[in-house]
């Protein structure tokens, strides 16, 4: 049975929107993430941020930067769900679209992980919010930058009820962001 991992970028005080106004990403941090996606084999995404990481990572296997390029390609290998009750256009390699209701959504994560061992679910908040209300993950990683955002939404405004949490690894970059990585009780 497979692993559902929440992966994203958050300030400090907990917003994940709006992250290229205060993100600060490293190639220690790329190279780290190199590392998770050569372990996944499907990557859940919102319809919201389907079109833009389509783009960036389509682009990105063209970028001068060798890291970067080499996570392109493996983004682009990788399967893609994307989340939506309306057609999408599916315009990035490897995709599929699967409905968003949440019993719906319950019994398609079922079955893709009776088919596969990691699924990354990539974007957008409302896809994290709703997976950590319905409690339909795993594991989390979250990697937190030392600012504080003050405006946006927050990771967990929707979360209706405590989950306990086991800090599995941690690590701290050298431009000061802490990545967390949970597993769930």
């Amino acid at each position: 049975m497979g692993d559902v991992i929440l992966t994203m970028q958050l300030s400090l005080d907990g917003v994940v929107s709006d992250e290229n106004q205060w993100m600060t990403l490293s190639e220690e941090i790329f190279e780290d993430y190199l590392d998770y996606y050569n372990t996944v084999d499907t990557i859940i995404v919102g319809r919201n941020s389907y079109a833009s990481l389509a783009q960036h990572w389509q682009q990105a296997e063209h970028s001068s930067n060798a890291l970067e390029r080499a996570i392109a390609i493996r983004m682009n290998e990788i399967s893609k769900v994307v989340i939506s009750s309306s057609k999408v256009d599916l315009v990035w390699r490897n995709s599929q679209q699967i409905g968003s209701g949440n019993t719906s959504l319950a019994r398609e994560l079922e079955a893709l992980k009776s088919r596969v061992n990691r699924i990354s679910v990539e974007s957008g908040v409302k896809t994290w919010q709703s997976f950590i209300h319905s409690g339909l993950y795993d594991e989390l990683w979250l990697l937190v930058h030392p600012v504080i955002a003050s405006r946006g939404e927050r990771l967990f405004a929707l979360a209706n009820k405590q989950q306990s949490l086991r800090l599995i690894r941690s690590k701290t970059y050298k431009n000061g962001v802490v990545g967390l990585h949970y597993q769930r009780k």
